[in-house]
């Protein structure tokens, strides 16, 4: 990949849940199929385990494993699931991420609802701010981190987008908000983040009409991004038709998803045994579970749990145990947890939608894709071509090492 001297705008857009198999798709459609035309491909990219959106996109923020980076998982221990709490600040990450880096090039930068960057120095800041606390809590912190006095402007100009008040609605609103900022070149990096596939999927179904004209919207958000590249290069006095030839572009996805037709109460497993969550518990991602055990459990609760445990191996919901590299790798085992179990196809553990994410990378049709475009990212001889391999991983070193080498506006 070359230098990038000219500082030419750097766009991530990050389509949550957006699967390989949902590409075939998206291809017939016109703005995802156009903006293809112009890149190179990658079909059939792993993800990162855990699959989760917060511990992914902070893999993609800092080009690292989450043994590195710090989230493990969406939400902390989520033993009792009344009140999730997420990682959704910057305190929690322990490796440097994409925002930092651009803060110390001098760029100014854009961040849509992208995971985890409460607390990163963020010109133009909309804020994700997760969980199930109260509206109070939840809305102090999102006016804490958001860039609150542009926001409020975009909202009394745009704020009829957000009707309904949900995932929709606040794609809906994102894709009028970014495009004006790409046209007038207000930052140097964008982070945009599109969720309403993965809230259809997890409420309907990966295969569901709903899920199908949540990836039309989807391409219509796409077209209107494309359109704010387009004007931002005839700002500068360009072509429009070139516009994807003078700006490096990043479109990615988070994970897949898995219907789920069965869900697995394994902490009455647990209690069957004797162990109560004082002692040891799982902590779910659905797609698997993680056992977090007490240092002071006695002889008699540690036999009590074996039993469990070697019961639970044997449940038709248990495709098999996690390897050391898994939980190393996803930091499981520095965040404190003994072993986990993958859930087989069709399971899901905890209380679960009827999509699920969380699951192992050998999971059948459970691969992702990225496209990349432009001309610090792709060779002339890749444009408009498909390849079938790599990691999301590559997303992150690919944006780091373009943020390292753009001048900023010093």
């Amino acid at each position: 990949m070359a230098d990038c001297p000219s500082g030419r705008p750097i766009i991530m857009i990050s389509l949550d849940a957006v699967s390989n198999d949902d590409v075939n798709y998206l291809l017939t459609l016109p703005n995802f199929k156009k903006l293809a035309s112009y890149g190179y491909l990658h079909r059939e990219v792993d993800s990162i385990f855990v699959t989760q959106t917060y511990s992914v996109h902070t893999s993609v923020s800092t080009g690292e494993l989450p043994s590195v980076h710090g989230l493990f998982d969406n939400v902390i221990d989520n033993v009792d699931a009344k009140i999730e709490r997420w990682r959704a600040h910057k305190k929690y990450i322990q490796a440097k991420t994409l925002p930092t880096r651009a803060t110390e090039r001098g760029m100014v930068i854009c961040s849509l609802m992208y995971p985890a960057t409460p607390g990163e120095k963020i010109r133009y800041h909309i804020a994700e701010i997760p969980g199930s606390e109260s509206i109070i809590k939840r809305g102090a912190a999102f006016l804490r981190y958001t860039s609150f006095g542009w926001m409020l402007r975009k909202y009394i100009r745009y704020g009829k987008y957000l009707r309904p008040f949900d995932y929709y609605g606040m794609d809906n609103f994102i894709g009028r908000v970014a495009p004006p900022l790409i046209a007038k070149d207000k930052a140097d990096l964008y982070m945009i983040h599109l969720l309403n596939v993965d809230a259809k999927k997890h409420r309907t179904g990966i295969d569901s009409p709903e899920t199908k004209a949540a990836l039309d919207h989807c391409d219509s958000m796409l077209g209107m991004i494309l359109d704010g590249i387009c004007e931002h290069e005839r700002n500068a006095g360009g072509n429009p038709d070139e516009a994807l030839t003078h700006c490096n572009v990043l479109i990615f996805s988070d994970h897949a998803c898995k219907n789920v037709d069965h869900k697995v109460d394994i902490h009455s497993l647990l209690l069957k045994h004797n162990i109560t969550r004082d002692i040891a518990y799982f902590h779910s991602t659905s797609g698997a579970c993680f056992l977090h055990v007490e240092k002071d459990i006695t002889p008699e609760a540690r036999k009590n749990l074996d039993e469990a445990i070697d019961e639970l191996r044997n449940m038709p919901c248990i495709a098999r145990a996690l390897t050391e590299e898994e939980m190393t790798d996803s930091g499981a085992r520095k965040t404190g947890y003994e072993c986990g179990f993958a859930a087989k196809e069709g399971y899901g553990f905890g209380l679960t939608y009827r999509g699920q994410h969380g699951y192992t990378l050998d999971t059948p049709n459970y691969k992702i894709f990225y496209l990349e475009i432009g001309p610090d990212l792709t060779s002339p001889d890749h444009i408009g071509q498909q390849t079938h391999s790599g990691s999301v991983l590559e997303v992150g070193k690919k944006a780091i090492q373009l943020v390292e080498h753009h001048p900023g506006r010093k």
